[in-house]
């Protein structure tokens, strides 16, 4: 039966999902541009991403799930790092960690219509991959968000793998992590390249888990990058788990 809903009944539905996805991206994206006029802390469209995010979650048959939660520290500020598997992995994170949570989003999706307008509204970060001015500008725009009281989330691969493994840790996160001096939160993301693969629209309802690690002082490495990001990418490591939400298994 799982068989038949997963590669017949679901195929037929996934079109209307893509279509909702579209509606109501626009629509709550004009809403936050709105509310953004007279929202100054970021606050209440923060909720409003939070609820776009579960909302196409939900909508789209996948469960969630997060462990570690008890970690994250009541009002804490923090650099996220995590794998990166799927764009759901945005969502997941968006919608089950506690946290006033800022992106560093690549510059080509401000060029969207309504849409990479709201994120700028939000706070998001855009970056300028092409130019090395422009990363240097966006990482240290990262930091001052961070000394203000809001934490900003990095996914120090840079791209999302295909195959679940970790790829190569890129320097960003930890110059951001010494600059502004605040802890690094390993969380590890499984499933999501089951929900959806990267490079594809072939989204299956599947499950989705949020591991949540120990923080890491970035002080106690004394502005070694590379021993930084080889104790984060050990973290999230210790936490990857490449068959959760496998359709086969589940």
């Amino acid at each position: 039966m799982k068989i038949i809903f997963y590669w017949v009944l679901y195929p037929l539905i996934r079109p209307f999902y893509l279509a909702s996805l579209v509606v109501n991206t626009f629509v709550l994206a004009s809403l936050i541009i709105l509310i953004s006029v007279v929202d100054r802390t970021g606050n209440v469209v923060h909720y409003v991403g939070k609820f776009w995010s579960l909302m196409n979650i939900y909508l789209s048959g996948t469960r969630l799930s997060i462990k570690g939660k008890e970690k994250i520290r009541r009002n804490g500020t923090y650099i996220v790092m995590s794998n990166h598997q799927s764009l759901f992995d945005v969502w997941a994170l968006i919608g089950l960690l506690p946290l006033q949570l800022r992106w560093l989003v690549k510059s080509e999706i401000r060029k969207m219509p309504v849409f990479g307008y709201a994120l700028e509204r939000m706070g998001h970060i855009y970056v300028d991959r092409r130019k090395a001015k422009g990363i240097t500008k966006s990482l240290e725009e990262a930091a001052s968000r961070i000394r203000q009281g809001t934490s900003v989330v990095i996914f120090p691969e840079g791209t999302r793998s295909r195959d679940g493994t970790l790829q190569r840790f890129q320097r960003g996160g930890a110059v951001v992590a010494f600059a502004a001096g605040v802890p690094v939160l390993p969380v590890t993301v499984n499933g999501g390249r089951f929900v959806l693969p990267r490079g594809t629209l072939d989204l299956m309802p599947g499950k989705i888990q949020v591991v949540v690690g120990d923080e890491i002082d970035p002080e106690v490495f004394k502005g070694d990058r590379t021993a930084l990001l080889s104790a984060v990418r050990e973290a999230i490591e210790k936490n990857l788990d490449l068959r959760y939400g496998a359709l086969i298994s589940d």
